[in-house]
């Protein structure tokens, strides 16, 4: 089983110049769990989702997808809000409404312990984005994921996900994602959230400072319409893209890491041992991984908002 940590909220998305906004649930974490679910993967999503009616509207959506929200929490506050603007280029910038809202409230308590994690038979945790960002749920979730390295029984798995809009101090933020690169086995990043978390212009080689976090574990770099660059143990490998008719890149990145991460699940490369297995895994299956995982990806950049493929539109993708 692969579990997902995070956010799950609800972003309205403005319909053009109309003034009206459409409730649509996102967050980067409940969308690799909701990719996950979609495919077919066993999976499970620990998050904190109101009971207000924005809430029930996220417990619906995904429940209603299969994902697994046994270990989730009916938390007292608010739903936190995203509101998102989709650029005539089908990019999006997001605005959030954050303060005291239900993803930030984590206590230890709320929290699997390890031995719950085996009886479930995890073998990788997804976590990244706001849900690592934001105080205090992210200290919570840091200290209970140092613990559950020091086991190394299961793959622990950080998107950056960097989200500037939120007006983080760049350095803070900086020193936050190393620490967390430390205890994690797979570390994914888009070549923007590098760019801005070491204050490089677009486009400048980002070799060293990746390679150096890849000694001993995997990173991978998504490079949009360019592809992946894979980094493992200081060895680099590019993987090309898929050409697509562009609607909106929502959930293009969460969808990526799902599906690389059931990659990996399939190929039984997570879990026990997971620095072993992750530098074991040959050359050419970390390109056919990738390669799935760019296929997924490039489907969800030609439908409006993170609408994950199937295992068989993926296929039918990939056959071209």
């Amino acid at each position: 089983m692969i579990v997902v940590i995070g956010e799950a909220l609800i972003d309205l998305i403005s319909k053009g110049n109309t003034g009206s906004y459409q409730a649509v649930v996102g967050g980067a974490n409940a969308n690799v769990a909701l990719a996950l679910a979609v495919r077919g993967e066993k999976q499970a999503f620990l998050g904190r989702i109101s009971s207000d009616g924005f809430g029930n509207q996220i417990r619906n959506h995904l429940s209603s997808h299969g994902v697994n929200l046994d270990y989730s929490i009916a938390a007292k506050e608010q739903t936190t809000l995203a509101v998102a603007t989709i650029d005539e280029a089908g990019g999006a910038s997001y605005s959030f409404y954050t303060k005291d809202t239900a993803d930030w409230g984590w206590t230890k308590d709320e929290l699997p312990s390890l031995q719950k994690l085996k009886e479930l038979s995890v073998s990788a945790i997804q976590y990244g984005c706001l849900g690592m960002a934001i105080s205090p749920g992210n200290k919570v979730i840091e200290a209970w994921l140092e613990e559950i390295n020091k086991a190394s029984s299961i793959t622990l798995s950080h998107d950056l996900n960097i989200r500037p809009a939120l007006g983080f101090e760049r350095e803070t933020e900086r020193r936050r994602v190393e620490k967390l690169n430390q205890i994690s086995h797979i570390i994914k990043a888009s070549d923007a959230d590098i760019e801005w978390l070491y204050n490089l212009p677009a486009g400048a080689d980002l070799d060293g400072i990746v390679s150096g976090w890849s000694k001993g574990k995997l990173v991978i770099i998504t490079r949009g319409g360019d592809g992946v660059s894979l980094y493992r143990n200081q060895q680099r490998i590019d993987v090309k893209g898929f050409s697509v008719q562009l609607i909106d890149t929502v959930g293009a990145g969460d969808t990526f890491v799902s599906t690389f991460l059931a990659e990996l699940s399939q190929a039984g490369a997570l879990g026990e041992n997971p620095l072993e297995k992750l530098l074991a895994i040959s050359e050419d299956d970390l390109i056919g991984f990738a390669t799935v995982a760019n296929a997924a990806a490039a489907l969800v950049c030609e439908r409006t908002g993170c609408q994950p493929p199937t295992r068989q539109e993926i296929l039918e993708k990939l056959r071209g």
